[in-house]
């Protein structure tokens, strides 16, 4: 199941009461609920839940008398409708140092009437991070067989008085009905934002109370969220709703602005930047040692290499840092957040007199951020713009994969916020060229008279696809491991031997280098056949769904270029039998063009294959027949071997 909610960190000081009870038992299933075999609207849905509830209680709500801490209640029960939706019988929850789980309980009511409570051994405690102290705690539930029903609540206690992220009526199952129930304290001004995509009505009821004020929400039989292939991210296609703080009342005709304005956001986040900032601790005199001479250009890539390389990156996504933070700190302990290392460069490239500043970046894969709501939970790093020699390139020191100038695929195209001390201006993300995120590989290949084939290969990969394979692995020789199986599952029919590996990061390059020779009991000896695109295909169709079943539009990683080269010699006495049929194929989704040139008399081919995804987003069902057309093609040539036979 998706994770109910996560949170971003904001820093605030209030305190009030209130009190609340939990309830002793889960509510009886209902004879209702026992007879439902199937949702309406979705008859084949392997799993249904039948009721969500979330109860936020902010700083506590009264539960500890002067805690900044919140707590979210989670309660929820869902039935198994098919053999698939037994997979439903594990969820997961996160939570971390700065959320932690409390108090989970669940159990599985059978068809028969047995309830079988979860057992504590049915719980497993998995960290995702030692810096981070991130966790996921897996929960298999007992006997989770067609039929059953499964009951569970839980509590997450936030260290930080705020949601800053949404509550997901929906989920990738349909849902009879979820609710919320926001508790908010006396003083507080709280601003509601919505989203339903699908247009799934979402209810409200407000009341103040002595106490404070109350928000509840609920929406009623929710689609599942689609999950079609290459698709938006679910945060797109839920329906959800936050409550965000817009202000406190600070005096009888006094309030103090929080998330009321982008500049008021900017403002809040910007003053602890600025006392940051303002405690040098010699980092000025250190970014000048570091910086000695050069271009601009040279001393701003040596400061960004130095805060990328020496000072690690410790995972904490956001725009917030510490308050108790100082740049010497940062600079002595060899560490930092991806937000404070921004900052780190901010200060050490101002030390040599290149100008820049600070932007909020949000990735796309989190979903697609509103504007019109001041909310920094949309942003998930930040990163440095500076002014070199006329270029003003986006640094992100955060990732060792990323050269000077680079950006990860999630934030190329986005809009950025540059904030700070109450100004903020909206700035685009640049786009690489769908040209410059290459794979090629270059395949040399000769037959022997004994019908064996060997030779070597190259994969060069450039851009985008270059990242996702530098520091993917621990270590050097993990890597060229990764690669050698890579290789073998790729050409089956043969040894791959002798890889290696070169990643250079500063210009976005992975090389590959290998050799391979069939394997003897894989040989013939009188005819031999190949899939010609391999290592990069052949291509299977992802786009099986004719556009009248498919619900969402196409969003790729990135838009890329694929290319393979093939050179192939035979010896005398063999020929050509079968060659891939040559294809053309251009439209507003890429490109695809293959084909072989033949030199009969030097006993040789070259076959060529270049597949262009061009655009990265394709919306309405005419872009999508037109992407699904140019995979259709891809994988039809990739289909058609070649093959060689000795002449009788």
């Amino acid at each position: 199941m998706k994770r109910v909610s996560s949170i971003l960190l904001i820093q605030a000081c209030l305190c009030f009461s209130s009190g609340i009870a939990r309830a002793a038992e889960f509510p009886p299933v209902t004879e209702e609920e026992r007879a439902l075999t199937a949702v309406t609207g979705e008859p084949n849905a392997p799993a249904v839940v039948l009721f969500k509830k979330g109860e936020f209680l902010m700083m506590g709500h009264g539960l500890v008398t002067g805690s900044l801490a919140s707590h979210l209640r989670v309660q929820a029960r869902v039935k198994i409708l098919t053999e698939a939706g037994r997979s439903n019988g594990e969820i997961t929850i996160a939570h971390s140092d700065f959320t932690r789980l409390k108090g989970f309980e669940g159990r599985t009511v059978l068809p028969d009437g047995r309830i079988l409570p979860v057992p504590a051994d049915a719980q497993f405690v998995r960290k995702t991070s030692s810096s981070r102290k991130t966790f996921v705690t897996a929960v298999a539930f007992p006997a989770a067989e067609v039929g059953a029903i499964l009951d569970y609540r839980y509590e997450l206690v936030f260290k930080s008085p705020f949601l800053l992220d949404p509550w997901y009526f929906s989920e990738n199952v349909p849902v009879r009905r979820s609710e919320i129930v926001f508790k908010a304290g006396s003083g507080w001004r709280m601003r509601p934002w919505s989203r339903s995509p699908f247009g799934v009505k979402i209810q409200q009821e407000q009341e103040k109370t002595p106490r404070g004020e109350v928000l509840r929400a609920w929406a009623e039989n929710l689609p599942a969220v689609p999950e079609d292939p290459y698709g938006p991210p679910f945060a797109d296609l839920a329906t959800q709703m936050m409550l965000l703080p817009a202000s406190r009342i600070v005096g009888p005709y006094q309030s103090q602005p929080l998330l009321d304005t982008w500049a008021s956001v900017s403002w809040l986040i910007g003053m602890t930047y600025r006392d940051i900032l303002g405690r040098d601790g010699g980092v000025a005199q250190q970014a000048r040692k570091i910086a000695s001479s050069g271009t601009t250009r040279e001393k701003a890539r040596a400061l960004y290499r130095f805060v990328r390389d020496e000072i690690e990156t410790e995972p904490a996504p956001g725009v917030f840092v510490d308050s108790e933070a100082s740049l010497r700190k940062l600079l002595a302990g060899r560490r930092a957040t991806p937000a404070e290392k921004a900052l780190l460069l901010h200060a050490m490239l101002k030390a040599v007199q290149v100008n820049s500043v600070l932007v909020w970046a949000g990735d796309r894969n989190r979903g697609a951020m509103d504007t019109n709501l001041p909310n920094p939970g949309w942003f998930d790093k930040v990163l440095v713009l500076a002014d070199v020699d006329g270029d003003r390139p986006f640094l992100d020191p955060s990732d060792p994969a990323l050269g000077f100038g680079q950006l990860q695929a999630g934030y190329e195209g986005t809009t950025a916020l540059i904030a700070g001390f109450g100004k903020v201006q909206a700035v685009p993300l640049p786009e690489a060229p769908f040209s410059e995120n290459l794979r090629r590989a270059e395949i040399d290949l000769a037959l022997d008279g004994q019908g064996r084939l060997s030779g070597t290969g190259i994969l060069r990969l450039t851009g985008h696809p270059a990242w996702e394979k530098t520091d993917w692995q621990d270590g050097g020789a993990q890597a060229v491991q990764a690669w050698q199986d890579w290789l073998a599952g790729r050409y089956r029919d043969f040894q791959i031997s002798g890889v290696k590996a070169v990643e250079e990061p500063d210009e976005r390059k992975v090389t590959v280098t290998w050799s391979m020779a069939q394997r003897e009991e894989e040989v013939l000896g009188d005819e031999t056949s190949l899939a010609p695109s391999a290592p990069l295909g052949p291509l299977a169709q992802p786009f099986v769904q004719p556009a009248s079943s498919r619900k969402t539009a196409v969003m790729f990683d990135y838009a890329k270029r694929e290319e393979v080269e093939l050179r192939l010699r035979w010896p005398e006495g063999w020929k050509i039998e079968s060659l891939p049929r040559p294809v053309s194929l251009r439209s507003s989704a890429g490109a695809l063009t293959a084909g072989v040139e033949v030199k009969e008399g030097e006993r040789s081919l070259i076959y060529r294959r270049q597949l262009d995804v061009i655009r990265r987003n394709l919306n309405g069902p005419r872009e999508y027949e037109e992407v699904r057309t140019l995979f259709a093609e891809a994988e039809k040539s990739d289909a058609q071997p070649l093959l060689l036979v000795r002449r009788r």
